[in-house]
């Protein structure tokens, strides 16, 4: 095991606090041998509950950082601001918590050698302050992996595109952009929507959520892999099972891309990204759309001899 989670559940009102321990968590952990990525993560949007992943090279790493001091003393400056019902649960083995329903930017750094500390302090007070912004929805710290990768890599995530904006936008991002030294670091910056965002949009930062994404694909998905299994399969049944596959793959891509994401993504419009004084009505109607379309996949589908 090379990756944990550690599992917080903070009491009401700590949130500016838990800001500041997780970015000097940050800064602690990227100073560690072997390490790898930090990643925080709240369990909803605003909630109270949040996984910290630490990724590090080797498991003998890993295990340094969690026995380590550095780490002893984040967890013990973490206790005050815990729930005083749910102290720190034991570290589990990290899942994967990437595929989350919201916006990201990708911020890509390049330190100069020998000023990694002071690139670590400019980006423990940026942490600190997105963490405090609305629609806050963690992080990803990673970094570099030469000769591959020779830069720091953050993934920030917020809610929506409008809160992302706020937080880039804002008068405290600026004021910590002035006191970057270019001499010691420089970055770029680029638009992360959605798994699926060139299928909704072509205009950066304007995809809906994830989730709605994902449930427009299984929509249109579905019943082009049971046409196939229904009437392609036989047609295919005396090739070799890898070229049967990718023809049946080919077909599935190409109809899910063109032309039917266009329609579904041009009918159901109205839900995907609803009209700010609508959009608790359309929300509902568009997840009872949903649910009465996909029922009627099934049932059509069910029925077909």
């Amino acid at each position: 095991m090379t990756a944990i989670v550690t599992r917080v559940s903070l009491r009401a009102g700590a949130e500016d606090d838990f800001a500041r321990w997780q970015a000097a968590l940050t800064r602690v952990a990227g100073e560690a041998p072997g390490f790898v990525s930090i990643e925080v993560v709240p369990v909803a949007p605003q909630a109270l509950d949040w996984h910290v992943v630490q990724r590090f090279r080797t498991a003998a790493e890993l295990d340094a950082w969690r026995g380590g001091e550095a780490r002893a003393a984040c967890l013990a400056t973490l206790r005050p601001l815990l729930h005083p019902e749910q102290p720190v649960a034991p570290d589990e083995a990290a899942p994967d918590f990437h595929a989350l329903a919201c916006v990201t930017e990708v911020i890509t750094t390049r330190v100069e050698p020998g000023r990694e500390h002071a690139f670590r302090a400019w980006a423990e007070a940026a942490q600190a302050a997105q963490a405090r912004f609305p629609g806050y929805a963690g992080t990803l710290v990673q970094a570099p992996l030469p000769p591959q990768i020779p830069y720091w890599t953050a993934l920030v995530r917020f809610a929506t595109p409008g809160q992302l904006d706020a937080w880039l936008g804002s008068p405290e991002r600026q004021a910590l952009l002035r006191q970057a030294d270019p001499a010691v670091a420089t970055w770029t910056s680029r638009r992360l929507d959605g798994p699926f965002a060139g299928w909704f949009s072509e205009e950066p930062g304007a995809a809906p959520p994830a989730w709605k994404q994902t449930t427009l694909v299984l929509l249109v998905l579905f019943p082009v892999v049971m046409l196939e299994i229904r009437f392609l399969s036989p047609l295919t049944a005396g090739l070799p099972p890898a070229v049967a596959t990718f023809v049946g793959n080919a077909i599935s891509v190409a109809l899910v891309s063109w032309p039917l994401m266009r329609v579904a993504a041009t009918g159901l419009g109205w839900w995907l990204r609803p009209a700010p004084g609508r959009r608790r009505r359309n929300e509902i109607l568009g997840a009872f759309v949903l649910l009465g379309l996909y029922a009627a996949e099934l049932a059509t589908f069910t029925l077909l001899p």
